[in-house]
This record gives C-alpha cells, sequence and structure tokens, in this order.
C-alpha cells in the first residue's frame, strides 16, 4: 500500500517540478540511461522438460539531477518473448515467477533519494546489491526491492549500510511480494553491513534478520593482487562464510547452517587461472539463489556460482573447480570452466534439510565469451554441458541424465 501511495506521489511530483526555474534543472540536468537486451536461451534437459526462448525487452531509466540533495528516479522493466519459453510447473520455481513465457513490463524502480554530507537515504522500489539482497540480473530483468535503504561514509575507508525491506520482485516476475510470502506468511528483512577497502584488501560484512525465521551473518575478505599491480605476474585471494540460524518460532523449520568458499587466482598479462572451492553445511543456503524456489532474494552467493542449477548451495554438497581466463585483446574475453559438485544423498533427503529433491554428483563444463567493440555494444554467449553421475542418488539409479544449455545475450547500452 505505501508503495501504491510513493508511486502516485512520483508521478504528481516530477510534474511540478518544471514549474519552477531551478526545479526544471533537475529535469532539464537529469539523465535518460537504458540497456536493451535480446536473449536467447537453450536448455536440453534428459529426464525433464526442455526449455527454449528468444526474448527481447529491457530497461529505461530516468534519474533527475540533485536538488537541494534530493532525487528521483525510476526505470520500466520489460520483457516480451518472441518465441515463448517452454511451460514450467511451479514446482522448482518462485510462485511469482511467470512460468507461462507471457510478457513482464511492470515499474521495476521508483524511489527517492536524499544525500546530507556523508549520509544517502533511498526510498521506495529499487535495486540492492548485497549478498543475499541483489538484483540477480543474469538474464532479461534483475530483481528489485521495496525499501528504505542508508549509507554513511562519515568514516574514512569504510561504508556502514543498513536497509529494511517489505517486497521483493524476482526477475522473472511482475509482481511484488512478501519475502516470505511463498510460504505463507508475512516478515520482513532488517539488514545492517559495513564494507572498507584499504591496503588493496576489501572486507564486508553482513547480517539478515527475519522474525520468526532466519538470522544469517556473512563475512568475505578479498585483495584482488598480492603483487605489485605494474608485474606481469600476479596472485588474487578470497575467502567468504556464512552462517545461518534459525530464529523465534523458525516458522520453516531452519536449523543451523554454514557456507564456507574460497578461490585463489593466478595472473600473467592477459592469462588468469583461478581455483574455486565451496562447502555447505547440513542444510540448503535459504534467502540466496540457490533457494529461489522460497527465499531467492538474490543470485547465487558461492564462488563456485556459474554453474546451471545453482546446486553449490544444496544440503551437504562441496564444489570445486577452476576457471582458465584470456584477454585477447580490449573487446573480447574468453573462460574456460571446470566444476564438481559431490552432493550428499542423505542429507538432502533428510526434509529437514530444505532442499527439495536430491541431486546426483555432477560434473559441469562451460564456454563463455565476451565481444563488446564499444561501451554501446556488448555479446555475450555461453555454452554448458552438465554430465550428472545418477548412480550417486537413489532417485536416479540406473537412468541417464545430462543437460545441455545455450544462451546468448546482446546488450545496447545507453
Amino acid at each position: 500500500m505505501v508503495m501504491k501511495y510513493l508511486t502516485s506521489a512520483l508521478i504528481f511530483i516530477i510534474p511540478l517540478f518544471v514549474q519552477g526555474e531551478t526545479l526544471n534543472d533537475a529535469f532539464t540536468k537529469g539523465k535518460a540511461s537504458g540497456d536493451i537486451r535480446v536473449f536467447w536461451y537453450d536448455g536440453q534437459r534428459d529426464l525433464r522438460t526442455d526449455r527454449t526462448a528468444l526474448t527481447i525487452g529491457g530497461i529505461l531509466s530516468y534519474q533527475t539531477a540533485p536538488f537541494y540533495g534530493i532525487q528521483a528516479n525510476a526505470s520500466f522493466f520489460s520483457s516480451n518473448g518472441i518465441t515463448s519459453l517452454t511451460k514450467m510447473p511451479e514446482s522448482g520455481q518462485t510462485s511469482n515467477l511467470k512460468s507461462d513465457g507471457s510478457s513482464i513490463n511492470i515499474l521495476g524502480e521508483a524511489a527517492l533519494s536524499y544525500i546530507y554530507e556523508d549520509t544517502l537515504i533511498k526510498y521506495g522500489r529499487q535495486r540492492l546489491n548485497t549478498p543475499l539482497t541483489n538484483d540477480y540480473y543474469n538474464r532479461m530483468l534483475p530483481n528489485s526491492f521495496e525499501a528504505l535503504m542508508i549509507e554513511n561514509r562519515s568514516i574514512t575507508d569504510i561504508t556502514l549500510k543498513g536497509a529494511y525491506i517489505t517486497k521483493w520482485k524476482y526477475k522473472d516476475s511482475d509482481r511484488f511480494i512478501s519475502p516470505t510470502e511463498n510460504f505463507g506468511f508475512h516478515r520482513d528483512i532488517t539488514m545492517i553491513g559495513a564494507t572498507s577497502q584499504k591496503w588493496g584488501i576489501k572486507n564486508e560484512v553482513y547480517d539478515y534478520y527475519v522474525p520468526d525465521v532466519m538470522n544469517a551473518l556473512y563475512i568475505q575478505s578479498e585483495m584482488p593482487k598480492f603483487l605489485s599491480i605494474d608485474s606481469p605476474f600476479n596472485l588474487s585471494g578470497a575467502i567468504q562464510y556464512l552462517n545461518e540460524n534459525g530464529v523465534g518460532n523458525e516458522l520453516i523449520g531452519l536449523s543451523s547452517t554454514y557456507l564456507i568458499g574460497t578461490k585463489v587466482g593466478v595472473h600473467y598479462g592477459d592469462w588468469s587461472l583461478t581455483g574455486l572451492f565451496t562447502q555447505i553445511g547440513d542444510q540448503s543456503l535459504a534467502g540466496t539463489g540457490g533457494r529461489y524456489a522460497k527465499m531467492g532474494w538474490g543470485g547465487f552467493i558461492t564462488y563456485t556460482d556459474f554453474q546451471i542449477d545453482g546446486e553449490t548451495e544444496n544440503a551437504g554438497a562441496l564444489a570445486y573447480g577452476g576457471i582458465l581466463t584470456h584477454r585477447f585483446d580490449t573487446t573480447v574475453e574468453a573462460s574456460l570452466k571446470y566444476l564438481r559438485i559431490d552432493q550428499s544423498d542423505a542429507k538432502q533427503s533428510d526434509p529437514s534439510s530444505l532442499t527439495d529433491n536430491p541431486r546426483p554428483d555432477s560434473d559441469e563444463y562451460n564456454f563463455d565469451a565476451t565481444y563488446q567493440p564499444t561501451k554501446s555494444f556488448r555479446l555475450r554467449c555461453r555454452l554448458a554441458y552438465i554430465d550428472y553421475n545418477p548412480d550417486t542418488t537413489e532417485f536416479y539409479k540406473n537412468r541417464a541424465y545430462d543437460e545441455f544449455n545455450t544462451r546468448i545475450i546482446a546488450d545496447y547500452l545507453f
């Protein structure tokens, strides 16, 4: 209800800005931007429904120039199938997903922001960029949220963050719903966090609290370069840790689980080789891309997040792999990726694990390439093959099971 009033207020207030000369500057000096996107997707899947789609759409945005520290912004999201995605059952998808492949047209962002000295306050529909609440912009449209967000940079090298989130819109949806609506009740998310960057090391700490559901603590430390940036040879590394615990009435029966992840990179000139590792506790991670069927407020947070089905966030999963990347010139970059996921049939078969269905062990092979000759045009391609070992779980035993996935995304940016 509050969001309806805000949207109506924006529609009413914006025309009034032009009545005064100073307010008129807020619009004449404002900025329009956009991302026109064409997306081809093809998934050939054993034992499951094949999926194919060609979609066009994107994002059209406008932001006013500051007026005494106040700015307004709005973004229209659109996704229109030229050939529709194969209809998917709701199982395994969030209930506000448009699983029939029909068009999505929605005001995805509509917010007012205010900057005073070192503090930013933003209220309304907006895209967020935190580990468990992020825009997940890997297909046609991003996630967005209805939230009050605050950032403060008054401490040198440190950014303090806070957010109170009342609704979210999944990327393939045209509805804003409660963060826990898919469980049949309504609870909001409170997030506090801090980031710092000094001596080339970036540290992040976030805490998410959902009453009667969970508390999740996320910590990450990343060093992009160990050695001199002028050297053709260099090293990089990062570590991440997440701990989740049920709180209050524990309405989804969540008990303790965790994530530990590391990545180490070796770089030489235009080449890089990165090793990846992820370990998950006895339950699936809640509130991440791996749980978007129920509580997916963001994309996958694991360093091993390039997999097709997000299975590195399953209960008891252990994943490891590597990425070999070469930048041919300023316009072309390509990567070969390998990932092994060892699943725990016993843990995932336990109803308390929160994993929807047990998954077999698998090996995944990816080829990713990006071509960007100008700032305005970008073309990305992904070829992915996942080879499941069905004998590692009773459900799929003695059944052939693999998947080949193709994605081509073209963007015109302005």
